[in-house]
């Protein structure tokens, strides 16, 4: 690149300074030509006032090196002081400018002579003849070559002068990009940085890539973390299918072993069964919790009811109420949301068995229902046990459970439900008090198209 840069400022320098010698000759060479046009109209004043004295002017016109041709009216040549012109000149340009103007001039090459000439002529009514006067431009000729080799040499001087110039600013240019390739080159596990520099054009590159690069690093991130969720997901899930395998491998072992009575044999086929349901409970909702972080779409989506499919199921889950004497108060107006019903009763479910299993004896459940705007509303608040306020972050984490003495169900519920909102745009809030129970609030657009402007949710 620095090759590249120094070659091309180098040809366009030479460039440069080459049209402005060629310029400075042109001007040069045009003055000469103008001072001798005007030193020979002046001279053809004298000349033509020195026609009487011919002697005298024959010395005048060999010593200065000018010819003088007498021509009349016509393009004739009356007299040359060279005695080689003859005929007509008529045609030639200095005499037809002078017969229009009074005076005329010309430049061109003189055959009898070989070399080039300026040609003035100046027409005189008075005598009705042209007086030209010619001088020979090989003296231009020798000035140019007596100052060519000064012209050379600053010339190659300003070349090498440039040339040193171009070189220094070149690397002086390339040296923070150099140091910003080193630095990218070395750069270790941490985002990168670079130093503020004094051009805008490389702070607007080194900022660029100091944004790129901490979007990879959190990306990097966000994959690392993401590994260690599943490796820990894969690790839970595995410990929590060992469980039930283990008890259906025990029970199953003692029924091979034959020394059951039949009452301990329809024990175990309870035990056996009932194990079956937990596992085939949990794989489902791994496979429910699995389809709703990878985002996949989901066909079957319809209006739901919501009063009607929260009304089922408490009905559902009454009896789990009936066993601690918990009293449920629904307040629940219409309300419907276009969703894949089996997403929304996972939710419903989950929210409303959560709130009795961890309630006290003789507790509370209120869960209300109502559209706002265009949002449903749906929160569900316990009396019961309460989440520690340092619990409140870890509770949505797949397979945590805030009692750990409680085994009842998989541990994957309220993380299906904040995916579940998640997946449809919606908000979910939990708020909890030590003793004095937990509320959820969920807040979710009714219909597809209007959940683009309630992209915002939760990520606790």
């Amino acid at each position: 690149m620095k090759h590249r840069i120094i070659t091309t400022f180098t040809f366009v320098l030479l460039v440069v300074l080459a049209l402005s010698f060629l310029s400075l000759y042109f001007v040069f060479y045009t003055m000469y030509i103008k001072e001798q046009e005007t030193m020979l109209e002046h001279t053809i004043d004298l000349v033509d006032a020195s026609i009487s004295n011919q002697k005298k002017l024959d010395f005048f016109l060999e010593e200065s090196d000018i010819r003088m041709t007498i021509i009349d009216q016509n393009g004739k040549v009356i007299n040359d002081s060279t005695g080689k012109e003859y005929g007509n000149h008529s045609k030639r340009q200095e005499i037809k400018s002078a017969k229009k103007d009074g005076i005329g001039s010309d430049i061109r090459y003189s055959s009898s002579n070989s070399m080039n000439y300026l040609y003035v002529a100046k027409y005189f009514p008075s005598t009705k003849r042209f007086v030209r006067l010619a001088i020979p431009l090989d003296g231009l000729n020798e000035s140019v070559a007596r100052t060519l080799p000064l012209f050379i040499g600053l010339f190659l001087l300003a070349a090498w002068l440039g040339y040193i110039f171009i070189s220094k600013v070149s690397d002086s240019l390339l040296e923070p990009i150099h140091r910003i390739s080193q630095k990218v080159r070395n750069k270790k596990d941490a985002p990168i940085k670079f130093d503020p520099y004094n051009y805008e054009e490389l702070q607007e590159i080194t900022s660029s890539i100091e944004e790129m690069d901490q979007k990879i690093y959190e990306q990097i991130e966000r994959l690392n973390q993401d590994k260690k969720m599943r490796q820990q997901f894969f690790a839970n899930a595995s410990h929590e299918l060992k469980t039930p395998l283990t008890s259906i491998q025990g029970y199953t072992e003692l029924l091979q072993s034959g020394w059951l009575s039949e009452e301990q044999k329809q024990e175990s086929m309870a035990h056996i069964h009932a194990e079956s349901l937990k596992m085939s409970n949990l794989i489902q909702d791994i496979l429910t919790i699995s389809k709703l972080e990878t985002h996949e779409k989901i066909s079957q989506e319809e209006e739901i009811d919501l009063k009607e499919l929260v009304e089922q199921t408490i009905q559902r889950l009454s009896l789990i109420g009936k066993e601690k004497n918990i009293h449920i108060r629904a307040h629940l107006s219409s309300c419907s949301i276009y969703a894949y019903k089996p997403y929304m009763e996972e939710l419903v479910i989950n929210l409303i068995k959560n709130a009795l299993i961890y309630n006290r004896e003789n507790g509370e459940v209120d869960i209300m229902l109502h559209q706002e705007g265009r949002q449903v509303y749906f929160e569900v608040k316990d009396t019961g046990i309460g989440i520690p306020e340092a619990e409140l972050s870890k509770i949505f984490k797949r397979f945590y459970r805030v009692d750990h003495q409680n085994r009842t169900g998989t541990g994957l519920g309220l993380s299906i439900v904040k995916n579940i909102v998640q997946y449809y745009q919606g908000t979910i809030d939990v708020r909890s008090q030590i003793g004095a129970g937990t509320s959820f609030t969920i807040r979710m657009p009714i219909v597809e198209g209007e959940r683009k402007q309630y992209a915002q949710y939760d990520t606790l």
